[in-house]
């Protein structure tokens, strides 16, 4: 494919640095690869500069004479190329050795040219390098020391000083061999990404480092939660480092994410702070820096393990307010669900107009919720507005009823990450709704919403300040039924008077409706104050 030929790729010119070469071959790699064998393999290679920033994370590198380094999927080799140039930066001789693991055939030739650039370069100014490159798949040839993680594994298995990965993104399926393999530390079916955290972690040295640039999507939610439970037991974070643009690490790849630069040593000793950088983009010298309490970044909630990035002041206010709140939408008989209507499973029953037909009922899509309120139809996005209604159809409908729809998913740079609207009975004569899949739908489980408590709930979870909260612990795009019914929310009565003050206001725009919120849960005029400018600006 794109490597046969070796004398195709180009050689290391003499004023190159070594970083500087592997992004040569990068980036010859990506022009000639289509973007869909990319996703497919979950390949978003790490830009130069964001390598050089990571391998400077490391903390007491110049004290060891010996380094041991795991790279659990090398790619180029960008990672050992920045390793290099800082260890030549440091000007003390250290004993470097890496173990690389690639199991892509198309990337293997690079990785082997970059390593060996690497080495001769170290070797030819005094260094002492060597490395091995493992053609295999690095969680099935790991994942054996997961089978009982109570247990110390085997003395024999190799253990580093320090890991640096940029691991692959992509969701597994629920039978695939690594999810088989390490089932003690996973549920359900999540991304392959935290199985290399997990394993890179156990294969830690007691005392090792790990730098690790992955999405957020880890920090909180029901799929990883065993996960982090085992994962912060293991090692200690005490560098976090956010990107503040969802789309600038992985521009190249049109990647939304929102991604984070872990950093963590394995020890039972957690430290007294963890050090908040934040950038744009790609980082600087201008960093945001924050050092902030251990117990706030990594919290416990009963049986669960949560990592919340604190960025400002102010998001510790938040955060410190509504965690006081010990009641829930649960809590309060509210069931948060996803739509049960999937459209490729139910071609047959979607219509693209409704009108004069009896068999017949509504279809609500994410793009209906605009502002708050559900705007329907909508029929210039050419998507079916309605569904027949039929004996097939009745287990995927549900009873028109006050509800409050959510979407499932946030879209591009924007700060609202929960987008609530207001739905009432009254806007279809339907005994019957269909709501899509990618929207999640708030009921009363016994009874109904009253119209009070729909547009309370809707206002706070729109709130700029609920928004603040969500995005504190949640990095990702999705917002996923289980958070959204585990969110700590006010007494009941306040949600209420809430919905009634809105319903009563002449201006209802969002400035207002901000007020509303912020002063019935008495929220501090300061903290007021920024969250309606922010708002502004959203």
């Amino acid at each position: 494919m794109v490597t046969e030929n070796m004398e195709d790729l180009p050689e290391r010119a003499i004023n190159q640095t070594l970083v500087e070469y592997t992004e040569s071959l990068t980036d010859g790699y990506l022009d000639r690869t289509p973007l869909q064998y990319l996703k497919k393999r979950g390949q978003y290679f790490t830009p130069r500069r964001i390598s050089e920033f990571m391998v400077r994370q490391f903390e007491d590198i110049n004290k060891k004479r010996e380094i041991k380094i795991l790279d659990p999927g090398a790619g180029m080799g960008i990672f050992e190329s920045a390793f290099c140039e800082y260890i030549k930066s440091l000007n003390k001789n250290v004993k470097i050795s890496f173990d690389l693991y690639e199991n892509d055939a198309n990337i293997l030739p690079l990785l082997r040219l970059n390593t060996e650039v690497c080495r001769n370069d170290m070797t030819t100014e005094g260094f002492r390098f060597s490395y091995k490159i493992l053609n295999e798949d690095f969680i099935l040839s790991n994942a054996s020391i997961f089978d009982n993680p109570k247990e110390n594994y085997d003395t024999n298995q190799e253990r580093y000083d320090l890991v640096i990965s940029n691991p692959p993104y992509y969701k597994l399926k629920k039978d695939s061999p690594q999810i088989i393999k390490m089932k003690n530390i996973i549920n359900g079916q999540p991304n392959i990404y935290p199985l290399f955290m997990a394993l890179s972690a156990r294969l830690l040295k007691n005392g090792g480092q790990m730098t690790i640039l992955t999405p957020r999507s880890y920090c909180s939610g029901l799929y990883f939660k065993k996960f982090r439970n085992w994962f912060f037991e293991t090692v200690k974070p005490y560098k976090i480092h956010l990107f503040e643009s969802r789309k600038e690490v992985f521009k190249k790849y049109g990647v939304l994410q929102e991604n984070v630069i872990l950093t963590a040593i394995k020890t039972s000793r957690a430290p007294k702070n963890v050090l908040i950088s934040v950038s744009d983009g790609i980082p600087n010298e201008k960093l945001k820096i924050k050092s902030v309490a251990y117990d706030k970044i990594i919290v416990k909630k009963r049986d669960d393990v949560m990592m919340r990035i604190l960025v400002s002041e102010s998001d510790d206010l938040i955060a410190t307010y509504i965690d006081k709140f010990d009641g829930s939408l649960e809590t309060f008989g509210f069931k948060v669900s996803t739509g049960p209507v999937v459209p490729f499973r139910a071609k047959d029953l979607l219509l693209r107009k409704i009108y004069c037909r009896s068999d017949s009922v509504p279809l609500i899509w994410m793009q209906n919720i605009l502002n708050g309120m559900i705007k329907w139809p909508i029929e210039k996005n050419n998507k079916p507005i309605g569904i027949k209604k039929t004996k097939k159809s009745r287990k995927i409908l549900i009873p028109n009823k006050n509800y409050v729809l959510i979407k499932r998913f946030s879209t591009k740079e924007g700060k609202q990450r929960i987008n609530a609207g207001i739905y009432l009975n009254d806007l279809f004569s339907a005994d019957l709704i269909g709501i899509e899949n990618h929207v999640n739908y708030i009921s009363k489980i016994d009874g109904e919403l009253t119209i009070n408590e729909v547009y309370g709930i809707v206002a706070l979870l729109n709130s700029r300040l609920y928004n603040r909260y969500f995005q504190i612990t949640n990095g990702s795009t999705q917002v996923n039924a289980n958070e959204i019914s585990g969110i700590p929310v006010p007494p009941l009565e306040i949600i209420r008077e809430m919905g009634n003050s809105i319903r009563k206001l002449k201006r209802t725009d969002d400035t207002v409706k901000e007020k509303v919120v912020t002063r019935a849960l008495k929220i501090d005029k300061k903290i007021e104050n920024e969250l309606i400018v922010k708002k502004s600006e959203v």
